[in-house]
């Protein structure tokens, strides 16, 4: 009984033992497995924090420079007789164009012109009939013969003065019926020039026969150009505040262009400019600013800048969208060769080398951790970083561009001039990298 106690004992400090040793090992792997994890944490949180630092460096070797065919430029002040680019449209100057209509009212009895039609100032265009000018006419008639008889009692009156004959009273009298009947008859006179009849007609009409007055009037073109708009047809009755016709000259044209607020400072009046075209893309057309408003858009942030062309080819229309190119000179700027530019949206950037240098590695996700160690002193190698910075650009050349840099940069600071898509599409790798990660 004794023995069988003994035995029983033992199995149990062994069975306990057993399990001891089992639970101690599942701690032991648990905390290796969590030690492990919080490991691999602290170096995703370190990565991390890279990234974020970093987004805007490349880092590359000298091989994948010379590979790329990489080439740099320096920051440095350049002499640049360059241009400014900016948007406009075509406008007609407002003292060559007009719409003509009728003084009085009437009924179009003929139209001479039609659309299309080149036409000189003075020429008649249509001719509108209307009895009540014929009234004009006999009071025309009437007040001169006023003015002829008050004029001939006048100058005798004035004679007989001279002698001491008639009387001073007699003599006021008659000037003043005399210059009521002068101002009458100018006045008539003028009615009849308003209704377009000729002053070679006026003794006719003056005859009083009736072959001599006339029920009609002249329209007639204030301005030479061409009709681009015709409103009436014959037969129609108009009133005077009826447009019959529109004429535009525009032998000379504007182009109003938005100058943004950072390129006012290189615009001058007079200046030269090229005008181009889509609708005209073999042509370009020469001009000079002729005005710059006074006025600032606060909304556009732009001033607006006119452009007079001469445009006696009739090549430019209204309202036609161009391009124009304005030449400045402002002697040394701070640029670069527009081939270093990079455009993102309405963002401009450069890549610039700099003196750090950086560990490149090359990553093998398949390796052992064995075989990485073993190969880490092959894998590794230092590169130059490349930081891109945004800039705002100012005149160009088409070879150098001014720069204004968001950031400070410096004189003699080199830039990437040739293979910036490569470091372009380098960042964009290792954005895409850094996420998949």
């Amino acid at each position: 009984m004794k023995n069988h106690l003994n035995k029983n004992t033992l199995i149990t400090l062994i069975l306990n033992l057993f399990l001891l040793i089992t639970v101690s090992g599942c701690n032991n792997e648990k905390e290796i497995r969590n030690e492990n994890k919080e490991e691999h944490n602290i170096k995703e949180a370190g990565h991390n924090e890279d990234a974020e630092n970093h987004t805007d460096e490349v880092t590359l070797s000298e091989e994948q420079i010379k590979l790329m065919g990489i080439e740099f430029s320096k920051i440095e002040s350049q002499n640049i007789n360059g241009y400014i680019i900016a948007s406009g449209e075509i406008m007609i100057d407002s003292d060559n164009e007009s719409k003509v209509g009728g003084i009085i009212p009437g009924r179009i009895k003929k139209i001479y012109v039609k659309e299309g039609s080149f036409v000189r100032a003075g020429q008649t265009l249509a001719v509108i009939e209307n009895p009540d000018i014929i009234n004009v006419q006999v009071e025309y008639i009437n007040s001169r013969n006023d003015y002829e008889f008050a004029k001939q009692e006048y100058n005798r009156q004035q004679k007989l003065s001279s002698d001491n004959i008639g009387s001073k009273k007699n003599l006021a009298e008659l000037e003043s019926i005399y210059r009521k009947a002068l101002a009458n008859y100018k006045t008539n006179e003028e009615k009849l020039e308003g209704y377009k009849i000729s002053k070679d007609r006026f003794d006719k009409i003056y005859q009083d026969t009736a072959a001599n007055l006339q029920k009609t009037y002249s329209i007639t073109a204030p301005i030479s150009g061409y009709v681009v708009s015709r409103m009436v047809t014959a037969g129609q009755y108009v009133e005077p505040s009826t447009d019959m016709f529109h004429i535009v000259n525009n032998s000379t044209v504007f182009v109003d262009l938005n100058i943004y607020e950072k390129d006012l400072q290189y615009i001058k009046q007079g200046q030269k400019a090229v005008i181009e075209s889509g609708a005209r893309q073999n042509n370009i057309y020469e001009g000079k600013i002729s005005f710059i408003n006074k006025v600032f858009d606060d909304l556009k942030r732009t001033v607006k800048v006119r452009i007079s062309i001469d445009n006696r080819s009739q090549e430019l229309y209204p309202f036609m969208f161009v391009t124009a190119k304005i030449y400045v000179s402002d002697g040394n700027v701070t640029a670069i060769p527009v081939s270093a530019i990079e455009t993102e949206g309405d963002n401009k950037y450069i890549f610039v080398k700099t003196n750090e240098m950086k560990l490149i590695e090359n990553h093998d996700d398949h390796k052992s951790e064995e075989e990485s160690e073993e190969g880490k002193d092959h894998n590794e190698k230092t590169g130059i970083v490349f930081r891109k910075y945004q800039i705002r650009t100012g005149i160009s050349d088409d070879r150098y561009i001014e720069i204004f840099p968001l950031q400070e940069l410096n004189d003699g600071d080199e830039v990437v001039s040739k293979g910036t898509f490569y470091l372009k599409s380098e960042l964009k790798k290792e954005e895409l990298g850094e996420h998949e990660h």
